[in-house]
């Protein structure tokens, strides 16, 4: 008896410290260790996901859609939930587009409880995937940027990432405002292990901010149409023009050919995406002529009644020998422009002081930035005058040695046609906060006389009517501008090209409010390469179907 009671005791007291080893291992974990044990369980069960919040939309002046959000799906995975990695990645492969062996890495994944498999997926894909009925993938809905008017402005508009963060144009220098405000969810297995739940634990995201574009789309579609028509009927290389308000500096519309499709971006269009009117340097030849007429005139150094002698068409300068397109005898300051006279203009430009004459190019904004409001504009290339060599100050006046944008040659013809002004251009019209527009200040500052300004466009006005640019003309409207063939530099034989060329045209439409300053500029035309045959009868068509709609003598449709 003494045996078994001692027996009993035995096995009473190993029981009771058992339990009180127990005891206290709760109680240490439950009590020191409690964060770390419900933070290992959150690891294992719950995994925050940020949501991005609606990017804003982007009007046209008119309030239609250039750019919004469409609601997409992304398939996820819980990699510790696979258990044949192979065969789902076998049947996930053709649905998702991604390699077999790419996802079979994914799921292989064991330490990891989220993974995606792939991004913005189309509803129909989204289905297709849900009938596999893969208990370790899972889906979230999102948010995916869409162009409904595909390469329309595509150049201007830019592009976003698959996080729809703004990578170019429009979409990258005004991601601040576009950009959503990000929420969250959290997601979570049930107690089987057998699906992915959401969590009803959620932070709402807030949608960004919307803008309007001083852009009209229907004077963009014109623009762009005509641009390509142009493009392909003289086998260029590429080209873009601008349609600008010359009062407020507002862009009405802003083309590029070639450009891209930003809802289908591939290898090939990515060297598309460049904004050749704002980060196209080039040498405009003869269109740069404006400086020298301004300079001429505001100054008051030169006096009209001269008259110049342009050599017959050849005149030898130091370092080179000047031509002019025909022999031209004794010419007046507004026929040595009017036809378009490289030694006519040479002349009027160093009868001038050259720190004065490089004064009126950086006044009119060649050699700066515009302040435009879009990513990458480049301020061109000038040389400052006391390192000119003994040769420009015969060639810069003709727009050689001097390097621009076609924004910079349209803002210093808007300062012809709005009497005097430098207005700072502006792609977007206002934002709108709280469902209120929040107009884009308009900036301005004079640089030039009133009447420098209209003598200049009256100067104008004659190339179109009888001299170069005569078939910019358009019947019952005052139009000026100025042609420009420029021979493209060539670096591998160290002189200019007598081949490749470029073809401008920049002009203004002055009685029509508001007026009008269009530029048009074509890169390596092969058929002809004159910009009075090239780019004015370009000018001519946007023009035309720009003031007809502004009258509302068209329909608003793309036509």
């Amino acid at each position: 008896m003494k045996i078994k009671g001692k027996r009993a005791y035995y096995v009473y007291y190993f029981f009771l410290c058992l339990f009180i080893a127990l005891a206290l291992r709760i109680f240490y974990l439950q009590i020191f260790q409690k964060d770390f044990l419900q933070n290992l369980a959150n690891k294992q069960h719950y995994r925050i996901i940020p949501i991005e919040g609606s990017r804003g939309k982007i009007f046209d002046r008119q309030g239609r859609i250039f750019v919004t959000d469409i609601k997409c799906y992304s398939v996820f995975a819980d990699p510790q939930l696979a258990s044949d990695p192979a065969k789902s990645a076998k049947v996930l492969a053709p649905l998702l587009g991604v390699s077999k062996e790419e996802l079979i890495q994914t799921l292989n994944k064991k330490n990891r409880r989220f993974e995606w498999l792939k991004r913005k997926v189309s509803w129909e894909e989204k289905e297709k995937i849900k009938t596999l009925g893969l208990r370790e993938v899972g889906m979230l809905r999102e948010e995916k940027r869409f162009y409904p008017q595909e390469t329309l402005a595509s150049c201007v508009l830019g592009t976003v990432d698959i996080d729809n963060k703004g990578l170019e144009g429009l979409e990258l220098s005004y991601d601040s405002y576009l950009r959503g405000k990000q929420g969250w969810v959290r997601i979570l297995q049930d107690s089987a292990s057998r699906q992915l739940i959401l969590s009803p634990q959620a932070v709402a995201p807030q949608p960004g901010t919307d803008i309007v574009l001083a852009i009209d789309m229907q004077i963009q579609y014109w623009a762009q149409k005509h641009l390509e028509e142009t493009v392909r009927e003289f086998r260029a290389k590429g080209g873009a023009a601008i349609v600008m308000d010359a009062q407020s500096g507002q862009i009405l519309a802003m083309a590029n050919y070639p450009n891209f499709d930003p809802n289908n971006i591939t290898k090939k269009s990515l060297k598309f995406i460049k904004n050749r009117a704002v980060c196209d340097m080039f040498e405009p030849g003869s269109v740069f002529k404006i400086v020298t007429l301004i300079a001429a005139i505001d100054s008051g150094a030169f006096q009209p009644q001269r008259r110049i002698f342009c050599e017959n068409g050849e005149w030898k300068i130091p370092g080179t020998v000047l031509n002019d397109w025909k022999p031209f005898g004794e010419l007046s300051y507004m026929e040595a422009f009017k036809n378009s006279s490289n030694i006519g203009v040479a002349k009027i430009a160093i009868s001038l002081e050259k720190d004065m004459f490089y004064l009126y190019i950086k006044k009119l904004g060649f050699g700066e930035l515009s302040g435009v409001d879009f990513p990458g504009e480049i301020p061109g290339m000038l040389r400052h005058y006391t390192k000119w060599s003994r040769t420009s100050s015969y060639i810069v006046p003709i727009g050689q040695e001097v390097g621009v944008t076609l924004l910079q040659l349209v803002r210093a013809y808007a300062a012809v046609a709005n009497g005097g002004f430098l207005v700072t251009p502006s792609i977007v019209k206002s934002v709108r906060v709280h469902g209120f527009d929040k107009e884009v200040p308009l900036e301005r500052y004079r640089v030039i006389s009133e009447e420098a300004a209209s003598l200049t466009a009256q100067v104008l006005i004659k190339v179109v009517e009888d001299g170069t640019g005569t078939l910019a003309h358009i019947k019952g409207m005052t139009v000026g501008g100025k042609t420009g063939t420029a021979q493209k530099y060539d670096p591998q034989v160290g002189s200019y090209s007598l081949t490749k060329y470029r073809a401008s045209f920049v002009g203004f439409v002055s009685n029509f409010e508001p007026a009008l300053v269009i530029g048009v500029t074509i890169d390596e035309p092969q058929k002809a390469h004159l910009g009075g045959t090239v780019a004015a009868p370009l000018f001519q068509r946007i023009a035309q179907k720009a003031i007809a709609y502004m009258k509302g003598e068209v329909k608003t449709s793309k036509q």
